[in-house]
C-alpha cells in the first residue's frame, strides 16, 4: 500500500468535492459528450478532474490514472487510480443535490482502496479492501433485511435492454410481494452509499463505464454486500454491471437477472 494513501485519497476526493459544492446552483452545462443527457459536462466536472489528478501526479507520479473527463495515462502500472470527479453530473447541472466525487486505487487490477464524498450532505464514505466501510469515520453495514418483500432498491438509470428485462422481472416479484419499492437515484455514487449505509436494501445497475463501477464496489462489498455481475460472478474491473446486496437479498436479486 503506498505511503499515505488512506489519508490522501479522503483529503482529495473532500477537496475536490468542496470546489464543486461551490459551483453548485451555478453551473449548468458545459458541453455534451454525447447526445444522452447522462453524457453531460459542467466546468465543475473539469476542475474536480483537475485538482484530482494534480494532486495524484504530485505524490505518486509512477502511479497510473483513468479518469472520466481526462482520459487514461500509465494504465499497466502497479498502482492505478480511477476518478469519476462528479458522478451524477445531470443532477448537479439541474440543481438536485444528489452527486458524488468518487476515488478509488487498484493494485494489478484490483480494487484496494475507495472514497466517495457526497459534498451536499457532507459525507464521507471510505473502505479499504479487508478493513470494513465507514461513513465519516463510523463503521457502517448494509441492511440486513432477508427478503425482496418491504425493501427499497436502487436501480440505473439508463433503460438498456437489460435494465428493461431485470424490471419487468421486478415488477412480476412485486405483483406477488407486496411492498417492493424501487427507484432510481440518477447517481451511482448516491445509490452505492445508500445501500451501503442501509438506507436502501440493494441495487442493480447494468450501464455505465469503469470509473463508475470500480469506486462503488469496494464501497459496497466491505459494507457487507455480496457484489457480482448479473451472472452472479464476483465483481471484476472490466464488468460493465453490478448486483449488490446482503448474501440474502442477493440470491433473489440474482434468480431475476440470470437471464437478463
Amino acid at each position: 500500500m503506498p505511503k499515505g494513501a488512506d489519508s490522501f485519497i479522503k483529503k482529495i476526493t473532500q477537496e475536490a468535492g468542496a470546489a464543486v459544492l461551490k459551483r453548485f446552483g451555478k453551473d449548468g452545462v458545459h458541453y455534451m459528450k454525447s447526445e444522452h443527457r447522462s453524457d453531460a459536462v459542467t466546468k465543475a466536472d473539469l476542475l474536480a478532474d483537475k485538482i484530482i489528478t494534480s494532486r495524484i501526479k504530485a505524490r505518486y507520479p509512477s502511479h497510473g490514472i483513468i479518469s472520466e473527463e481526462s482520459g487514461k495515462s500509465d494504465t499497466e502500472a502497479e498502482y492505478v487510480w480511477i476518478i469519476d470527479p462528479i458522478d451524477g453530473t445531470l443532477n448537479f447541472s439541474l440543481g438536485v443535490p444528489l452527486f458524488g466525487v468518487m476515488v478509488c486505487l487498484t493494485r494489478k487490477r484490483t480494487v484496494i482502496m475507495s472514497a466517495i464524498y457526497l459534498p451536499t450532505s457532507n459525507e464521507m464514505f471510505f473502505a479499504k479492501a479487508g478493513k470494513g466501510t465507514f461513513l465519516n469515520g463510523k463503521r457502517i453495514r448494509t441492511s440486513q433485511v432477508p427478503s425482496l418483500e418491504h425493501t427499497i432498491g436502487a436501480c440505473g438509470m439508463s433503460l438498456v435492454s437489460k435494465q428493461m428485462k431485470f424490471l419487468n422481472n421486478i415488477l412480476a416479484v412485486a405483483k406477488k410481494k407486496k411492498g417492493v419499492v424501487l427507484g432510481t437515484l440518477g447517481s451511482m455514487a448516491i445509490s452505492a452509499c445508500y445501500v451501503a449505509s442501509g438506507r436502501r436494501d440493494w441495487m442493480t445497475t447494468f450501464a455505465g463505464q469503469m470509473h463508475d463501477f470500480a469506486p462503488v464496489s469496494l464501497i459496497l462489498k466491505e459494507a457487507g454486500c455480496t457484489v457480482t455481475n448479473s451472472k452472479g460472478r464476483p465483481w471484476k474491473l472490466d464488468d460493465l454491471e453490478i448486483v449488490a446486496a446482503n448474501p440474502s437479498l442477493h440470491k433473489e436479486l440474482l434468480k431475476l437477472t440470470k437471464n437478463v
